[in-house]
């Protein structure tokens, strides 16, 4: 056995999570290191959560090559990206597959800048789970709705919205933000809770800090990394990373990763949404739990029709479902 290539892989998955914080509660993280080699390297997991499954330790091994685990050719998903492109003429879009059990990845575009929309909902949810771990009161503070305070007009349309005059406990506004998308739960939430807890989300995965006065651009590998932490359950505890996951199982976006593969499968993602000019741009990323196999894949996407996107989207998560359903 080549134990230069199981330092290594000890290495990549260390630096893939970060530390969380030191006894006297200062954060000292690494920023997230992906790297796709030749062999692969082993994790070791908990199990036994319905949504999550924490991280226990990671070893390199002598296994077959990233792609080969994954049932899918780096070329392949190029050349499927690129057809879909020019079917439905988008601008660019960006995809970042994950196996979930042992970590190798596959990337096309990964680190090309979209604009996240909606998608920063996640780490707002994650900020508020993070601040009921030690203050589980904090989700049953009552918040009023006196007015409507943003645009909550949307493509994709949801079916519940705030009503304005009525009171709703940070659990509810939490359900509404990620449920239907909801962006006057998510402007409340935001303008209840110190900036500096949203942006230790950010910190914490080496992100960096948001400037909350811009749009925040984001390319799919790094935001893959919020869906990571909580199936790893490495920033949140693992009840935490549960109740997140198993929200984010619920929303009602079903258009882009959801909408050719069993309806039955579990998903738990969020989308987003973004018009800007003359460019459009939608995005749905998440975990897909097949079966004893569960994966993260991540799709950005610019163009001028929303519809067409929703396709095109659906149809990168299709290849990778049919992919994935073959393996043994």
């Amino acid at each position: 056995m080549n134990y230069n290539q199981i330092f290594l892989g000890i290495f990549i998955c260390i630096l893939g999570e970060f530390v969380l914080y030191n006894l006297n509660n200062h954060y000292l993280f690494f920023k997230p290191i992906f790297t796709t080699t030749s062999k692969g390297t082993f994790e070791k997991h908990e199990g036994n959560g319905s949504f999550t499954n924490p991280l226990l330790e990671c070893l390199g091994v002598e296994g077959q090559d990233s792609f080969e685990q994954l049932n899918i050719s780096n070329n392949e998903l190029e050349n499927l990206v690129s057809s879909i492109k020019n079917k439905y003429g988008l601008g660019s879009m960006g995809v970042y597959l994950r196996d979930l059990n042992n970590g190798p990845w596959l990337g096309i575009n990964q680190e090309e800048h979209f604009i996240g929309g909606s998608l920063l909902k996640v780490p707002m949810l994650l900020s508020y789970l993070k601040l009921s771990e030690t203050d589980p009161s904090i989700l049953k503070k009552e918040i009023e709705y006196k007015e409507k305070s943003v645009d909550n007009t949307q493509y994709f349309t949801s079916s519940k919205q705030l009503e304005v005059g009525k009171k709703y406990t940070v659990q509810e506004l939490l359900e509404y933000m990620i449920y239907y998308s909801d962006n006057n739960a998510a402007y409340l939430l935001s303008q209840n809770i110190d900036t500096k807890e949203f942006d230790k989300v950010f910190i914490s995965l080496g992100l960096g800090e948001p400037d909350i006065n811009k749009p925040y651009p984001v390319d799919t590998k790094t935001y893959a990394s919020f869906f990571r932490v909580l199936f790893n359950a490495s920033y949140l505890n693992k009840n935490s990373s549960e109740i997140a996951l198993s929200m984010l199982s619920k929303g009602e976006f079903n258009k882009g990763l959801q909408s050719l593969i069993p309806q039955d499968l579990v998903v738990a993602h969020k989308f987003g949404i973004r018009s800007d000019g003359n460019v459009d741009q939608l995005h749905d990323c998440g975990i897909i739990y097949y079966p004893g196999h569960p994966y993260l894949l991540c799709i950005m996407s610019k163009g001028d029709n929303f519809e067409k996107m929703a396709s095109s989207i659906g149809e990168v998560s299709k290849f990778v479902y049919d992919r994935v359903s073959k393996l043994k």
